[in-house]
Parts: C-alpha cells; structure tokens; sequence
C-alpha cells in the first residue's frame, strides 16, 4: 500500500499524479492522508478513477496529468492497528 500526505482539497476531492496513481495500483492501493483525515482507496476502486484534463510540463522532466479522488475520510472507531 502506497501512502501520500497532501495539502489541497478541492471541492472535496484530491488529485494525485498519474503516476502515482499507476504505482498504487501496482502497490494494491494508497493511503491518503489530509491534515488529521486519512482516506484508503484500494487498487479496485483506484481502477476505476481516469486520469483527465490538460498534460502539466514537470518542471524537472516529463510531463503528468492528474487523477481527482474523492476525499471522504476514514472511519478508524473500532479498527486496530
């Protein structure tokens, strides 16, 4: 499971890289973690998201679209860790 901690939430979602997205796939999911807020999406549902919109230049080589995800966070009352 791939993590991520990220700053921006956008009209409740966040948007990851498209390759990153690929990785978690790889990896069997992501952790997604938003200040206190932690979300898990698994590789099935991670399936299902496209990346979409305009090619963004990387400023150190290549180029990346994004992939929104809905941020709905975890619900941790009765897990154990």
């Amino acid at each position: 499971m791939k993590t991520k901690t990220v700053n921006k939430l956008w009209r409740g979602c966040v948007s990851i890289r498209d390759y990153e997205w690929r990785d978690a796939i790889k990896k069997g999911g992501i952790k997604i973690t938003h200040g206190n807020d932690t979300i898990t999406v698994t590789a099935d549902e991670l399936s299902h998201l496209r990346p979409q919109g305009k090619f963004i230049q990387s400023k150190f080589k290549g180029s990346y679209q994004l992939v929104d995800v809905p941020f709905v966070p975890d619900n941790n009352q009765g897990v154990l860790i």
